[in-house]
């Protein structure tokens, strides 16, 4: 095996290995204290920069993991990872903006083709889900509205998937492909609470929860591209399913009291580790596009996920709503064989998208847009480096209820080489 392919393949064993600290911090918002925290729709970089679009439009050059039926039109073998870099402003009434920040690992993927134009895999990992908030707050103690006590919650995690798919054409135009993704890695939650006293010797109450899992989840999708005109433009819809499935989950939870210097006056473990099932209902994806000449390139995507069948795996709580994502998109690359003008063979991407996420808070579903940006810029052998960039909205500020204002950067690379499974020869 070649130098270049060990670095590869050790790079995404490594990450498999190191996923738990790689993708946990993915956001940083409040509202993923609830359940499994903020549920993510796969994307790269370049499908970034139109908001996701990804389950109908086709790329030769641009990994696709968002439907693995359109995986065949990648004929070389390719290596995609991005970074994502948030900045973020929580507002709520009667508080002060609270600026936060991430940036972390946001995807890596190899695929490769079995029959060239006919037959591809890939295998990617990237999360599921992403769990990471930090609250304090003051409130009066009921029953002696005199006192008050500090309340501090945090948790970090999520849900990370190492997904494998295999896609290709049945016959001229229609396609099919399929997906078995390995979900995996925990949640960790946090809730404290003391009554501040002059001096050091005040208790400090803290209630730890943990939530493993490990389990699979299994999916499909179809395409079909109608060719028109001499100019190969063409009309594309894409569907992708994702099963509906019961997670494996184990649920530590322990309860400490302890000196707010750190020394332990009371512990007692509530769960140790005991099985319980996280239901992840099933995610049905609509798209439809069109591809002028290769040159433009518009679509719209639906995708809908009834989280109202999710109950607090403990609880057994209701925590959700139905999840509805609507994008549109568009890329113009003016002419990728364009040998002396280098802006021609780039790629301009714009995009658009509405959530109506499954948070309900009181009789407020959170709903969140945004609006994205994206550029590719070709580099050797049909490699790119791929940026992309949104601003958006999430929440509201009536109701005493809590409104992020967030600012997201996409960094992605992808290199494409037909060499890398070939055998060499020699004169």
């Amino acid at each position: 095996m070649s130098k270049r392919k060990t670095v590869v393949l050790g790079g995404i064993f490594s990450l498999v290995l190191l996923s738990n600290t790689v993708f946990s911090q993915v956001t940083h918002s409040p509202y993923s204290s609830i359940g499994i925290g903020d549920v993510l729709d796969p994307t790269t970089a370049s499908k970034f920069g139109m908001a996701g679009l990804g389950i109908s439009n086709h790329s030769y050059y641009n990994l696709n993991i968002s439907n693995p039926a359109l995986l065949y039109y990648n004929q070389v073998a390719l290596f995609s990872a991005a970074l994502l870099i948030e900045s973020k402003t929580i507002n709520q009434e009667g508080f002060e903006p609270y600026e936060a920040g991430s940036g972390q690992l946001n995807h890596m993927a190899l695929a490769f083709p079995l029959m060239s134009g006919k037959l591809s895999t890939s295998l990617v990992l990237s999360p599921y889900s992403a769990v990471n908030y930090n609250v304090s707050y003051v409130a009066p103690i009921i029953g002696h509205l005199s006192d008050s006590a500090q309340y501090v919650s945090k948790g970090d995690g999520g849900i990370d998937q190492l997904t494998l798919s295999l896609g290709g054409e049945l016959f001229k135009g229609f396609s099919l492909g399929v997906k078995a993704s390995y979900l995996f890695s925990s949640i960790r939650k946090e809730s404290a609470s003391y009554i501040p006293f002059v001096g050091t010797n005040y208790y400090l109450s803290t209630y730890n929860e943990r939530l493993s899992f490990n389990g699979f989840l299994f999916g499909g999708g179809a395409a079909y591209s109608y060719k028109f005109g001499e100019n190969n433009s063409a009309i594309n819809i894409g569907a992708t399913y994702d099963l509906e499935t019961d997670l494996s989950s184990k649920y530590f939870a322990r309860i400490d009291q302890e000196l707010v210097s750190g020394s332990t006056i009371f512990a007692d473990t509530l769960a140790n580790d005991d099985p319980v099932t996280v239901k992840l209902p099933a995610k049905i994806g609509l798209g439809i596009s069109y591809n002028h000449k290769n040159v433009l390139v518009a679509g719209i995507d639906y995708i809908v996920q009834d989280w109202a069948i999710s109950k607090d795996p403990v609880s057994g709580a209701s925590l959700y709503a139905k999840r509805e994502k609507y994008v549109f998109g568009v890329e113009i690359t003016p002419d990728v064989a364009s040998v002396n003008n280098y802006l021609k063979r780039a790629t301009y991407r714009i995009g658009t998208s509405y959530t109506k996420t499954p948070y309900i808070i009181g009789e407020n579903h959170i709903e969140e847009f945004g609006i994205n940006f994206g550029l590719s810029l070709p580099v050797v052998r049909f490699s790119s480096l791929d940026f992309g960039f949104q601003f958006g909205n999430r929440g509201t500020l009536t109701n005493n209820l809590i409104k992020e204002n967030y600012f997201k950067i996409y960094f992605g690379v992808s290199f494409n080489d037909n060499r890398w499974f070939l055998r060499p020869k020699f004169n």
